[in-house]
């Protein structure tokens, strides 16, 4: 291409945005500075495009790139039809305009409309696809922030206050939201004082509203004049009956008879559960299956406090935290038998804080219960 020829296409691309700048002047939105360099850099890119010789890197490309980064900044203010409008179909008229009776020149004005529609595009699609990541991105966010909402809000408002004991309980949410669950709950009429920690399979919302159903199902079956066994067997039935066959809760369940200083409890597959006495710590094992596999008996452990004596009942996220090596059982019971001296909070939160010492954030949910036998 020769000089003069690429003075007269360089002089078409001035008027062309001379005249898009007036047609833009008083648009609702109108462009920038900053917009219009970038209008005026794939102007001039269209004039390297044409004068670039046989084999040489290709302007269009250019030409695509910054009509693409004209898309991102613009559209953010801008409506995407409106967008098309001015900075497409107006600056295509200005090129046409000043390419009339030059047929090679309407030749490229199509080409270049074809470059910019395809960039703006892709952009627009860009855009999209990350509007649609963050709002994903937001709604499990939502999702977790309502799941630790009502795990929370099933926790018990009031701790027991019974002479001879002291009852504490901890959850610690992970970053994901699981499905743990404590309680203690005093019936004073019956001298009875329940204790329940649970743990349910998966994370999110799911778990969390699930725990709130196995929260009112066993609190729904108590009787004074049944037993803790059958308080299981009954729980476990309706979620046998009422849930996916993938969702498995393991649980430990106690009436404590603080007159007597007697509990009975009933393990549905759970652990750590353990019972220390200045003899050391014995673990109850289960006395049942999981709650939701299959229909089942459940049998119960009893055992007496005497003074000092300290049950408790945690979950895997607490045996199971760590890196290397998770913290586990034995060391938990280490830990418990040796500040036996210390009251029922004090262990529960000597416990948490063990845990995330040694572990760092947990990834899965903290969950404990504490009884401990004190001079009434």
């Amino acid at each position: 291409m020769s000089a003069t020829s690429q003075e007269k296409l360089m002089f078409r691309q001035k008027q062309a945005f001379q005249s898009w700048r007036a047609a833009v002047a008083r648009d609702p939105s109108p462009p920038d500075a900053l917009e219009e360099d970038l209008v005026w850099q794939i102007l001039s890119l269209c004039c390297e495009c044409v004068a670039a010789p046989p084999g040489a890197r290709n302007a269009e490309e250019d030409i695509s790139k910054v009509a693409y980064d004209l898309a991102q900044r613009s559209l953010g203010r801008m409506d995407f039809r409106d967008f098309m409008r001015v900075y497409r179909d107006l600056l295509v008229n200005a090129q046409i305009a000043c390419a009339v009776g030059d047929e090679e020149a309407v030749k490229r004005v199509v080409r270049f409309s074809d470059l910019i529609t395809d960039a703006y595009w892709l952009a627009q699609s860009d855009a999209l696809r990350k509007t649609i990541r963050e709002q994903r991105l937001e709604s499990s966010a939502y999702e977790m922030r309502l799941a630790k909402r009502i795990q929370r809000h099933l926790l018990p408002r009031v701790i027991p206050s019974v002479p001879g004991f002291e009852f504490a309980g901890r959850l610690e949410p992970a970053a994901e939201v699981g499905g743990d669950y404590w309680s203690t709950k005093h019936y004073p009429a019956d001298g009875i004082v329940t204790m329940k920690l649970a743990d349910i399979t998966g994370h999110g919302i799911a778990a969390a509203t699930l725990v709130a159903a196995v929260k009112f199902i066993s609190g729904g079956f108590y009787r004074a004049d049944q037993s803790p066994g059958w308080v299981m067997e009954r729980t476990n039935h309706v979620l046998v009956k009422e849930t996916p066959a993938e969702i498995l809760v393991s649980m430990v369940y106690g009436w404590l008879y603080p007159e007597a200083k007697e509990i009975r409890i009933v393990n549905a597959g759970h652990e750590p559960v353990f019972f220390c006495t200045q003899d050391g710590c014995e673990d109850i094992a289960p006395t049942g299956p999981v709650l939701g596999a299959h229909e089942s008996e459940y049998g119960e452990v009893r055992r007496t406090f005497g003074p000092g004596a300290i049950l408790f009942f945690g979950s895997d996220g607490i045996v199971d935290a760590g890196i290397a090596e998770p913290f586990g059982i034995p060391r938990l019971k280490r830990m418990i038998a040796e500040n036996r001296h210390l009251s029922a909070d004090d262990l529960a939160d000597l416990v948490i804080r063990a845990v995330y010492k040694y572990a760092g954030r947990p990834h899965d949910d903290l969950s404990l219960v504490v009884v401990k036998a004190v001079e009434s």
